[in-house]
């Protein structure tokens, strides 16, 4: 078999070429780095066009689109494989990608040519789960306006939640999707004792309540969590997870965490919700445009920790993503199915 690998500045070539050697599953390869010339911001930056339009966002390198056409499996992380590429491959059979999301591959034309597509929606996932936990104890307990304060030289007693900040054990967790992520929340969790409410529609309440949470509608668990976080997917044309409505029926005393995509949430509605003090905070580590302006009106705000997009920005994930790819191929091509395989 034929493989071509795609990598980037995130995830090496080299690391790719590495676990494929090591496997022996294949006769050649041919290793690319796609825009290996950008720095961190300005890949952010190609993140979020891939992420907002698509397979089509960037064409194809002339000499990618080659030796995609004659290739039998393809590993690419960030470099898109669109629908024409698709179209004039000869042998394709497998898109192996180490990402979570699919955005940067024609899925629908993949599909309709029999290829199959292996993505890694757990490479990262370790890593953004730790953030939300981190993120719901930085923002409840104020740890990163203290931070500031002291820097500043206050020392600073009087926060927005002054008298109302509460411990996880004593407050109520609500996770909106129940994929590889919001179940290693819970994981997280379970030493705080923390009740967890759990919405996800796609996933049998019995499976939920045996991971020790109890399931509910997306409207229940905004009325009654202390905490919400997010790990949910919508489409194009879907509205926000998170909006005017949801915020109004939030608690006054609740937070809200983001860590997933920025359009679950409405963020205009968000900043009026905390400029009004109509929930009493937010973490957010995704923004509609990144990097973030720094007139921003959440940059403004006291009642709000803000992160760069630091979710899956360890070691550990990029390091992972090769390794566990090639595991999933192996599989697949034994047995015909795996993990994470369309």
């Amino acid at each position: 078999m034929k493989c071509v690998a795609i990598g980037d500045m995130f995830v090496d070539e080299q690391a790719f070429h590495k676990e494929i050697e090591k496997s022996g599953l294949f006769d050649s390869y041919q290793g690319f780095t796609w825009k290996g010339d950008l720095n961190r911001v300005k890949t952010r930056a190609l993140i979020r066009k891939i992420e907002t339009e698509g397979s089509e966002a960037y064409p194809l390198p002339e000499d990618i689109r080659k030796a995609v056409v004659e290739a039998d499996v393809v590993f690419v992380h960030l470099c898109p494989i669109g629908q024409e590429v698709i179209q004039q491959a000869k042998h394709l059979q497998y898109i192996v990608s180490a990402r979570g999301g699919l955005e940067n591959i024609a899925v629908k034309e993949a599909q309709a040519k029999g290829i199959h597509i292996i993505h890694c929606p757990a490479h990262n996932a370790h890593a953004v789960a730790e953030l939300v936990v981190g993120l719901m104890i930085c923002e409840t307990r104020n740890v990163a306006r203290a931070n500031y304060a002291l820097k500043q030289g206050e020392w600073r007693e009087n926060y927005p939640n002054s008298g109302r900040i509460r411990e996880l054990r004593s407050s109520s967790v609500g996770i909106i999707g129940f994929g590889t992520i919001g179940r290693l929340v819970v994981d997280l969790l379970q030493p705080f004792h923390t009740t967890i409410y759990v919405n996800d529609p796609f996933v049998d309440e019995k499976e939920i309540k045996e991971a020790g949470c109890i399931p509910v509608s997306k409207e229940d668990l905004l009325k009654e969590a202390d905490i919400v976080t997010l790990h949910g997917r919508i489409g194009p044309n879907d509205p926000p997870i998170i909006g005017a409505p949801e915020l109004a029926l939030m608690k006054p005393t609740s937070y809200l965490i983001n860590t997933a995509r920025a359009v679950l949430v409405d963020m205009d509605a968000l900043v009026h919700s905390l400029e009004i003090h109509q929930i009493m905070g937010a973490a957010i580590d995704v923004f509609p445009k990144e990097p973030l302006d720094a007139n921003d009106p959440i940059t403004k705000l006291d009642n709000i920790t803000i992160t760069n997009h630091r979710g899956g920005d360890t070691v550990d994930s990029y390091i992972r993503s090769p390794e566990l790819l090639i595991a999933y191929l192996e599989e697949a091509l034994k047995t015909g199915k795996t993990r994470y395989m369309l």
